[in-house]
């Protein structure tokens, strides 16, 4: 399991086998076909909130 947290919107991702749980005021899945691609989406949310300058301050 793993686990990005963004204080500033209150909001947690966690990547759980094949599926992308989304926590903030409200909850929802995305649930993959694959660990493999759900771990590529994750992987690729992670390096986009890397890039924004409001999250690397």
């Amino acid at each position: 399991m793993t686990v990005l947290e963004i204080k500033q919107l209150g909001l947690f991702v966690e990547l759980k086998n094949s599926t992308i749980n989304i926590e903030g005021t409200k909850h929802f899945g995305l649930e993959f076909q694959s660990e493999i691609l759900a771990g590529v989406w994750f992987q690729t949310l992670l390096d986009l909130v890397e890039t924004l300058p409001e999250f690397t301050i």
